[in-house]
């Protein structure tokens, strides 16, 4: 009788602890708790804490109460002005009203199979309306916000009980098999422009060259013609010096001359034969100027004119150098830019 009456209490105090889960559940922060009754929704919890349900009858269903995402994969666009572009978006979304998201999607993976074709619909009918210059611009921004208040009046009109945060995309670029081409074409177009500036620059060059060379020319022969008036004139100057020098004893330098002559034509190892009535081999010979009779140079010394032996002022040379530098057809250097 005692051990019937141990079995009964354990199996009525199990059934009673089976009884007390069946019929309380918790909600944190994170969740909303949907009570159900054989398909029909009794309850929505929101408030965090211990709650009571019938045992067995009803039961409670999680939704997530925090923000969500809806990450699809990157699709492609036809922009208005035929351009495709690949889009890859991301959706933030929240339940603001479990009720009817109960009803509508039954769980948070329902949310996103409907709320997935309203974004991207919204989204193909945005960007096939703008040229494709705006979805790589920071117009994008604009687009998405239009996007996003959009998607929210469907979803309103779906009474999904569904709050868009925000519409994003993560990147804009072109499709695979045309982005290189592009890149191609890019590639095709700087070289083009590359090959334009060296030609322009090897032009330039070419010109500077020819006229640098056309200016070197004419200095050289501006030089080399001052160089012979200036020469000429040093020896006009050294020709007066040596005849004012000649007319205080013609005498004497004629008989330097004659003995220059000698000195310049004959040699130690020099043999010549000359006719005695030679004019040249009379001063050897005596019978022309007598050596004793060449008295040296007496009185006074007679300066040479200051004006014969000036020399060139720093002025003048400087007036020289500037007649033989050209003051025009200096070409300037100018960088061609686009």
């Amino acid at each position: 009788m005692g051990s019937k009456f141990s079995i009964i209490t354990i199996a009525a105090f199990v059934v009673g602890l089976l009884i007390l889960f069946q019929s309380i559940y918790t909600v944190d922060e994170t969740n909303y708790a949907v009570v159900r009754q054989f398909g029909d929704i009794k309850n929505v919890t929101s408030g965090e804490g211990l709650h009571f349900k019938m045992p067995f009858i009803q039961q409670a269903v999680y939704l997530d109460k925090r923000v969500l995402t809806l990450d699809t994969v990157p699709q492609e666009y036809l922009t208005s002005d035929e351009k495709r572009i690949v889009v890859d978006q991301v959706t933030r979304w929240r339940i603001s009203d479990a009720r009817a998201f109960f009803i509508a999607a039954s769980n948070e993976d329902g949310g996103r199979a409907r709320l997935e074709p309203l974004v991207l619909a919204e989204l193909r009918a945005q960007i096939a309306s703008r040229p494709y210059d705006t979805m790589i611009s920071a117009e994008r921004d604009i687009i998405m916000g239009v996007v996003n208040d959009a998607v929210q009046l469907r979803v309103n009109e779906a009474l999904l009980g569904v709050e868009l945060i925000d519409v994003r995309t993560k990147r804009a670029d072109l499709p695979v098999a045309v982005e290189q081409s592009v890149y191609d074409r890019m590639e095709s177009a700087r070289i083009v422009e590359a090959n334009r500036h060296r030609a322009l620059g090897q032009l330039r060059s070419d010109q500077i060259t020819s006229e640098t060379d056309r200016l070197i020319t004419i200095m050289l022969a501006c030089a080399d013609r001052v160089s012979k008036e200036t020469r000429g004139a040093g020896e006009a100057a050294a020709i007066a010096i040596f005849a004012q020098a000649l007319e205080q004893d013609p005498d004497f330098f004629a008989f330097i001359r004659r003995l220059e002559a000698y000195e310049t034509s004959f040699n130690s190892d020099d043999r010549l034969v000359l006719s005695t009535d030679s004019n040249f081999f009379k001063l050897l010979s005596g019978n022309a100027v007598s050596i004793a009779s060449v008295e040296a140079t007496s009185g006074p010394i007679t300066p040479l004119s200051e004006d014969v032996l000036s020399a060139l002022t720093e002025e003048e040379v400087d007036a020289l150098v500037a007649e033989c530098t050209p003051t025009t057809g200096i070409i300037e250097v100018t960088t061609a830019t686009t």
